[in-house]
């Protein structure tokens, strides 16, 4: 007589302010569709300073699946929670621009994504670090940072938040001058923005780094040299037809381990997240770092 196959276990992490959007109809989307032989608990992240209890929670329960449900942030926690563990990442994407789940070809519906969870396949995704702090999707210098910065101390979210703080700020930026060390090469460029892209894209289908590969074990690194409105008129579409590299305004790298150095501090920022670095930046890669379920 066989035994029973023991059903898996799922934390789900459902950050209730991600996007601005009330949650609750996404709860009752999860109860009603959620795989029948996952077993489940769901952990409501209420507070920012809950995240070294939730992620306690995450590794001494020892889920088979880890369910982030909300934005590129609350992905990013959850991410790290499990990185390095036997649990993989499973994505509701719930945020203002979700790019890491654009990336991977996670449904952006709700419904189709809890679905997923139970009939998805698993794969390795690497991760990065920006002088230790990780991140998944993308890190930027200069202007995009900044964005970033301005982005997190408003008081309303969305894309319509995030295009007004751009397009009033983008005349009046200056581009900074940059060194990059790319695995012992040393590069100087002067940019408008330098990103450092895991997955292909920030969100919202705006690609800044279309080739990108999320497994490969290589940052690809992007700078986009200064331009003037006209130019920028012209640059902005080939973003959101995946072409952007193509472009005589921009310069792309690739590598592992990764130093950039410039004039004065300023705001970095890490899947969205801004914080004020030194002029000295670092940043590193580990190959396959956590599993992650997708179509």
């Amino acid at each position: 007589m066989t035994e029973p196959q023991t059903k898996k276990r799922a934390g789900i992490i459902i950050n209730p302010i991600s996007g601005g959007k009330d949650k609750r109809p996404v709860i009752e989307i999860i109860r009603k569709n959620f795989p029948k032989n996952i077993d489940y608990d769901m952990i409501i992240w209420e507070r920012p300073d809950q995240k070294d209890d939730i992620i306690r929670k995450v590794r001494e329960r020892n889920y088979d699946i880890v369910v982030a449900a909300g934005g590129d942030g609350t992905i990013n926690q959850v991410a790290q929670a499990v990185k390095g563990t036997n649990s993989a990442l499973a994505i509701i994407p719930l945020g203002s621009g979700n790019g890491l789940a654009r990336h991977l070809n996670i449904p952006l519906d709700s419904k189709k994504a809890v679905e997923l969870i139970g009939t998805g396949k698993e794969m390795k995704m690497d991760a990065c670090t920006v002088n230790g702090n990780y991140f998944f999707c993308t890190s930027g210098i200069g202007f995009d940072a900044l964005i970033g910065k301005l982005f997190a101390e408003s008081k309303t979210r969305g894309f319509i938040t995030y295009f007004k703080l751009t397009f009033s700020n983008l005349i009046k930026y200056k581009p900074q001058q940059y060194t990059l060390n790319i695995d012992g090469k040393t590069s100087s460029v002067k940019a408008f923005l330098v990103t450092f892209a895991n997955a292909s894209q920030y969100g919202n289908d705006a690609f800044i780094a279309p080739q990108a590969d999320i497994s490969d074990g290589y940052i690809d690194v992007v700078a986009l040299k200064p331009f003037n409105l006209f130019q920028a008129l012209l640059i902005a579409p080939k973003m959101f037809n995946k072409t952007l590299d193509k472009s005589s305004y921009v310069e792309v790298f690739k590598g592992k381990n990764i130093s950039l150095s410039r004039d004065t501090s300023g705001p970095v920022h890490f899947d969205g997240e801004p914080a004020d670095m030194n002029t000295l930046v670092e940043y590193k890669i580990e190959q396959g770092a956590v599993k992650v379920i997708v179509p």
